[in-house]
């Protein structure tokens, strides 16, 4: 008789993908004060902020910086001055930190994600149902298709649709994601086809 069952190790299995991300941000967080605690030490005594905030004046001023840190570098993603590389590296956090991606894409306005040039997010009519899923590489004949299951990435099937018998609709990342994460909840499955029509009938 196994120790686990099937559905234990399947929590234990999705709880360690979801602690390694959150441990490697703590100590990546560790160093990363390390470094700049000398630099937030000054500027705490230049602007007397041990006077207003005590102790705390620290920890403050290095949140500052770090928070100017992941502005700069989503900056220099979306300007595209590291767009290159970009596109590999979100793929490897799909495989490898799916509950951060739903998180991120789920924070992006739409203006942000409307168009996403390596995983786009759709639904897809498949018998009398419509699924949510994401187009990882198109060919003359064929398309390949990932379905994740809900509410995590890190599971799911692929199919390979004839392209003359596909039906599908492009949606944002952000409504993917928030679908996915909710069960489906709050993805208006009919506005999104009318406006696909409506969109291909102002083009003919």
């Amino acid at each position: 008789m196994a120790v686990f069952n099937k559905s234990t190790r399947s929590l234990i299995v999705g709880g360690l993908f979801f602690s390694i991300p959150l441990i490697m941000v703590l100590i990546l967080w560790k160093h990363f004060a390390g470094v700049i605690r000398p630099i937030a030490e000054k500027i705490s005594d230049l602007f007397q902020l041990r006077s207003i905030f005590g102790p705390a004046s620290i920890l403050i001023v290095c949140i500052i910086f770090f928070l100017i840190l992941c502005y700069l570098g989503g900056l220099l993603i979306e300007k595209g001055i590291i767009k290159k590389w970009s596109a590999k590296f979100e793929k490897k956090l799909f495989v490898f930190f799916p509950s951060l991606q739903i998180v991120k894409f789920r924070l992006m306005d739409d203006d942000q994600n409307a168009i996403n040039e390596f995983w786009p997010a759709i639904i897809f009519k498949e018998d009398i149902y419509y699924k949510i899923g994401f187009i990882t590489e198109q060919k003359d004949v064929f398309t390949a298709v990932y379905i994740p299951d809900a509410p995590k990435l890190d599971a799911g099937e692929v199919r390979y649709m004839v392209n003359k018998d596909f039906e599908y609709y492009p949606i944002t990342m952000k409504q993917a994601m928030s679908a996915i994460y909710d069960f489906g909840e709050g993805l208006d499955i009919a506005s999104i086809i009318q406006q696909a029509v409506d969109n291909e009938n102002a083009i003919n």
